[in-house]
């Protein structure tokens, strides 16, 4: 039911540290009986047949398959497993909409941000393989519209900040995420005449 929500420029550590993400909660979580997943964003794309130098090229591409997440996110978030989203996320307008969605479900959500200098993310892209690289171009344009998470914007909080050298802090975001108040929704987030039933 909870959701983690990663972000950060390419090659900045989003994978990595959704997988340190899941080992922990999965050793944290064992007796519980909730399972982790992480969404990938690079798997949906994999998944549709597309390079991802020409999925960040195509705004349409793009637009589809991040709704296809978000309705993939919705549909799970009324489980009882934990989500870990590892994508770029790079525009704030999608961040909101996945926290309006985590509101609606009363289910807490958190956002772990990726901060590496794009020098060195670049330097880790060019160490890459081929296939997996991506070209400077797509790299340039993609730091160009990141959109770096804000304390003061209430869906990117509570805001959890790594840089490269960081040790994760799984801790924090545990205490938050099973200790935490869950989120009020709002009158946006409201579903008139639909109730929903957890037991």
């Amino acid at each position: 039911m909870p959701l983690i929500m990663i972000t950060g420029i390419p090659c900045s550590g989003k994978t990595t540290r959704s997988l340190e993400l899941k080992s922990y909660f999965e050793e944290k979580l064992k007796s519980s009986g909730q399972n982790v997943e992480i969404i990938s964003e690079s798997n949906a794309i994999i998944q549709t047949g597309y390079n991802k130098n020409v999925y960040f090229a195509d705004s349409k591409k793009e637009k589809a398959i991040r709704s296809s997440i978000k309705s993939d996110i919705q549909r799970k978030l009324d489980s009882n497993d934990l989500l870990i989203f590892d994508g770029s996320n790079y525009i704030k307008g999608y961040r909101y909409e996945i926290y309006c969605t985590t509101k609606l479900y009363k289910t807490p959500q958190c956002t772990l941000y990726c901060n590496l200098p794009i020098e060195q993310a670049w330097l880790w892209n060019n160490k890459r393989l081929n296939s997996d690289r991506y070209d400077k171009e797509i790299f340039d344009s993609l730091v160009t519209r990141y959109e770096i998470p804000d304390t003061t914007n209430r869906w990117d909080c509570p805001l959890f900040t790594i840089m490269p050298e960081d040790i994760l802090m799984c801790d924090e975001i545990y205490c938050y995420l099973y200790k935490g108040k869950l989120p009020k929704p709002n009158l946006s987030t409201q579903i008139v005449g639909i109730f929903f039933s957890f037991f």
